[in-house]
């Protein structure tokens, strides 16, 4: 069984990867309802609807390692650790860029959840099982 800091840090990176699936099926209701994002400018209108389920499938992609990572990483096994380790790392420099947005709420509670996960996973207790996970 992994230590209590290495399951919180999987319940936080799996909590912050079902936002980002959530969000993944937003851009892709948008695109099966023909929205279009004025920010993103092409010749085609065809480009914008792609750009959408292009960013989807990368979210889903990148989201469902990240929350199968936590998962195996909930079970005590070996991989997992550096997925999840990845997530949080990315999410530090994200916060800087949503306050600089004006999204100061939402960059708080990034900032907040992926600094506690990156303690969490840099712990004492969290590094000694991981070495050990490591030398078998």
């Amino acid at each position: 069984m992994p230590p209590a800091q290495v399951r919180s840090a999987a319940l936080i990176a799996a909590v912050q990867s079902l936002i980002g699936l959530g969000y993944a099926l937003v851009l892709i209701i948008r695109g099966l309802m023909g929205k279009r994002d004025a920010s993103i400018v092409y010749e085609s209108d065809q480009a914008n609807t792609a750009v959408g389920y292009g960013t989807a499938i990368f979210f889903i992609i990148v989201f469902g390692t990240v929350i199968f990572a936590a998962w195996r990483m909930q079970q005590g096994k070996r991989w997992g650790r550096g997925p999840v380790l990845m997530l949080e790392l990315l999410l530090v420099p994200i916060t800087i860029y949503m306050f600089k947005a004006g999204a100061w709420i939402l960059g708080i509670v990034v900032g907040i959840s992926a600094v506690a996960g990156l303690a969490m996973l840099f712990s004492a207790p969290a590094v000694e099982w991981a070495s050990a996970r490591f030398r078998r």
